[in-house]
C-alpha cells in the first residue's frame, strides 16, 4: 500500500496516542480542573477559556466519541478473537480426553479379549 492510502490512519492513530497518553486528553472539562489549586490533578494555573470551549465545541465531542467507538469496536473485537481461542483450547482439550477415555477401553477390551481366547486354548488344551 502507499502511505497516501495510509495517511488517514496514521493521523487517527496519531490522534489516538495523543488522547491516550494523557487521562486529561481524555475529559472534556480538564482545562476547568486546572483552575482550582489543591484538586487532583490541578494547578495554580489561570482557567484557559479558550481551552474549555474547545472542550465544550460538538464537533470536538463528535470526534471524540468517534475515536472511542472505534477502540471500543477494536477491544470487542480482540475479545471476541480471544474467546474464540478460549473455546477451540477447551474443545481440544476435551477432545483430548475423549480419544484417551476411548483408548483405555479399547486397550482394556482387547486385554479381555486376549485373555478370554488365551483362556479357551487353554481349556482346549486341557480337553485333548
Amino acid at each position: 500500500m502507499s502511505n497516501a492510502a495510509n495517511e488517514p490512519w496514521s493521523a487517527w492513530a496519531e490522534s489516538m496516542q495523543k488522547m491516550m497518553s494523557s487521562p486529561a486528553a481524555m475529559n472534556p472539562f480538564a482545562g476547568m480542573m486546572g483552575a482550582v489549586p489543591g484538586m487532583p490533578g490541578g494547578t495554580s494555573a489561570a482557567f484557559d477559556p479558550q481551552q474549555f470551549m474547545k472542550a465544550l465545541d460538538p464537533v470536538e465531542i463528535d470526534r471524540r466519541i468517534q475515536d472511542m467507538r472505534a477502540v471500543e469496536a477494536w477491544m470487542k473485537l480482540s475479545l471476541s478473537g480471544l474467546e474464540m481461542s478460549i473455546k477451540t483450547m477447551e474443545m481440544q482439550r476435551d477432545a483430548y480426553a475423549s480419544f484417551s477415555k476411548m483408548s483405555e477401553s479399547a486397550t482394556k477390551t482387547m486385554q479381555e479379549g486376549a485373555s478370554a481366547a488365551t483362556e479357551s486354548v487353554k481349556r482346549a488344551a486341557r480337553k485333548r
